[in-house]
């Protein structure tokens, strides 16, 4: 240090400004940045990574795609039922838990806890829940409610699930009484199905059921019920389900715009059979055959639908391919916001309109149908005529001709309300000419032809309001309404009414009064005498064919069962019953009773006078002295009175 001197060169030393708080430390000052370096490095690292995965990623799914088209190409053509593409394969390693409630009061199901069924409504609801669920992805393609309490609707259960797609999920439970009307059929299948329990489920036995159609089942519970006044106690039940593999529910349909529009549907929507087979899907469309002297090419068709999809599908299948459709011309309106209805809609290429409900019951309906025919008129503005038709009716192969022949009656004749195709005692029994045609009293409705006049100058500005619960077809037919003027109905109906459930309708009422209607199968059939359909011709030719008809034994009782004799066909009879003025229809509905037609109350009357077949004989029942043709009754002939049957007066 003695030696050391200081260099007068160097620059003098200046101390750093150091931070209050700071502490020299290596450790201290480098540590936040390389932490953070590190950090950085490791994001790259990962980012790197992700992106080559997914690359790989892609390569392998489009090899994959590859090598499946060229599979689905080799194999295509391969036998197989409805649905086979539906069958169970390898599991895809994941799965779904199920949750079922059966009870008197509420039915749920939930889904990885999600609730995708809870019925607990008092007034609706009984029997037994259906829900089908897509075996690779566990959502809901169908939900059914069968009150088999009722007849005729295990009947109804059974076609659903025969058309349900082998492979698919079904969840099944029971609300408040499910058994009473299940007869052995519907047993036997759920038997087929896997249950253990099918032949003992009793009178309010509370029921789950989850199973894979021809394939493994996965859970039954079954409590019984301990006597006839009380319900079982809830079924609690649990289960896990694997799911399939996304490849194993497709199928190898051409690629084009019908098969698209079937491949979107059949991957949601389930309960339509062979319309999602992969070997021989139903055809969706019809190509139909062109009508010669088309008059009614530009007249829209208004399909009054709800949430009734099965009935829909029917409808349009049945609507598309009678000739002369044309599917543009078609408009199905659907009360409410509804899914698998417009789901159907797309299915068959026509257009959709959905409306907000307004009203309930018979009002909803009655404000349904005024909607969706103002909105026919405003989307054709230059439409003089629309054809309306329910979602619950087929419609024969000669529907359309049968409007276009009968159009100049509406055009030409100011005493036509309306053209129906439809027939109120059109039965099995009852009818037997499908070119003849007559004219009534009553507004028939089920598939006709309204004019834009009458709509818009009489029946629009005046049609019941929300409020009122009324049906539209009994306002359409009240006399303040109909004016006088008459509908024209063929003898051989041209549509069917087949819906068992609805509103105003069950299967009991659909078996007695519409099952064993006749819709024609005739096609391309002319139409006898239109020209004589008007007022004054109708007149004398009725006349003519009543003061020629054979009278029959008035001593007799009209309900024999040879009312008519069996050994003549193609005569004409008469009957004369008692009836004091045209509103009188006592004696009518009596025997309409006893001919076994509509007897709820007076339909297809013409001047207090009925026509139909019997046996095979023209017959016509003239109401004394009301009817007109009254005059014909020879002086010796006293009418019919019928007896009335007493109704019980206790309450």
């Amino acid at each position: 240090m003695d030696q050391w001197k200081p260099n007068p060169r160097a620059a003098p030393f200046i101390p750093r400004h150091r931070p209050k708080g700071f502490r020299l430390g290596p450790s201290v000052r480098s540590g936040p940045r390389v932490s953070t370096r590190v950090l950085q490095a490791i994001l790259v690292v990962i980012l790197l990574a992700t992106v080559i995965i997914n690359i790989l990623f892609i390569l392998d799914t489009t090899k994959r795609l590859r090598q499946k088209t060229t599979q689905d190409t080799a194999f295509g053509d391969e036998e197989g039922g409805p649905g086979d593409h539906h069958a169970p394969g390898q599991d895809s390693g994941r799965k779904i838990d199920i949750a079922v409630l059966s009870s008197q009061t509420k039915v749920s199901v939930a889904v990885d806890g999600t609730t995708v069924l809870e019925d607990e409504d008092s007034e609706k609801g009984r029997g037994i829940h259906i829900l089908v669920l897509h075996q690779a992805t566990g959502s809901v393609m169908a939900q059914r409610v069968f009150d088999t309490y009722s007849a005729h609707e295990d009947e109804a259960m059974v076609l659903f699930l025969n058309m349900v797609s082998d492979g698919r999920i079904l969840i099944f439970t029971i609300k408040d009484e499910g058994t009473f009307q299940m007869k052995s059929t519907a047993r036997s299948l759920l038997k087929t199905l896997g249950s253990q329990h099918a032949d003992i489920l009793g009178w309010r036995d509370m029921w789950g059921f989850v199973v894979v159609k021809t394939g493994q089942v996965f859970a039954e519970q079954h409590n019984k019920s301990p006597d006839l006044s009380t319900w079982a106690e809830p079924v609690y039940l649990e289960t896990s389900i694997p799911l399939a593999a996304m490849e194993e529910s497709d199928c190898p349909w051409p690629d084009t715009d019908v098969n698209r529009r079937r491949r979107t549907f059949c991957s949601k929507i389930e309960g339509y059979g062979s319309l999602c087979s992969c070997s021989d899907p139903a055809p969706i469309e019809m190509n139909p055959e062109p009508l010669p002297n088309n008059r009614i090419a530009d007249v829209p068709v208004s399909v009054i639908a709800s949430n009734r999809p099965g009935y829909l599908y029917r409808m349009l299948r049945s609507l598309l391919s009678a000739h002369g459709a044309n599917p543009n011309m078609v408009t199905v309106f659907v009360d409410g916001f509804f899914e698998e209805p417009m789901e159907v809609v797309k299915l068959f290429g026509v257009r959709g309109i959905q409306h907000t409900p307004i009203g309930v019951k018979n009002a909803r309906i009655s404000q349904h149908y005024k909607a969706s025919l103002t909105a026919s008129f405003n989307l054709y503005p230059k439409a003089d005529y629309v054809i309306v038709v329910e979602e619950d009716l087929d419609v024969s192969v000669d529907f359309f001709s049968y409007f276009s022949q009968t159009l100049p009656l509406l055009e030409e004749d100011p005493t036509v309300y309306c053209v129906s195709a439809w027939n109120d005692q059109g039965y099995e029994h009852s009818c037997g000419d499908p070119a003849l045609m007559y004219r009534v009293e009553t507004m028939p409705g089920l598939g006709w032809i309204l004019k834009r006049s009458l709509y818009k100058d009489e029946l629009e500005p005046k049609w019941p309001t929300p409020e009122k619960l009324w049906d539209w077809d009994m306002w359409m037919r009240l006399p303040e309404n109909r004016k006088g003027r008459e509908c024209i109905i063929p003898d051989i109906s041209r549509t069917y009414h087949f819906g068992s459930s609805g509103l105003n309708m069950n299967s009991y009422f659909q078996e007695m009064y519409f099952k064993k209607h006749l819709i024609n199968t005739v096609p391309n059939v002319e139409l006898k005498n239109i020209d004589r359909m008007k007022s004054e011709p109708y007149e004398e030719d009725v006349n003519k064919l009543i003061s020629t008809a054979e009278v029959l034994d008035h001593n007799m009782s009209p309900c024999r069962d040879n009312l008519i004799p069996d050994a003549t066909e193609g005569q004409s009879y008469v009957l004369y019953i008692q009836m004091a003025r045209e509103s009188d229809f006592q004696n009518w509905l009596a025997l309409a009773k006893c001919l076994k037609v509509w007897d709820l109350d007076a339909r297809g009357n013409h001047k207090a006078m009925w026509r139909m077949f019997m046996n095979g004989n023209h017959f016509f029942v003239v109401g004394h002295p009301a009817s007109a043709y009254s005059q014909h009754k020879p002086d010796y002939i006293i009418p019919v009175t019928l007896p009335v049957e007493k109704k019980d007066q206790k309450r």
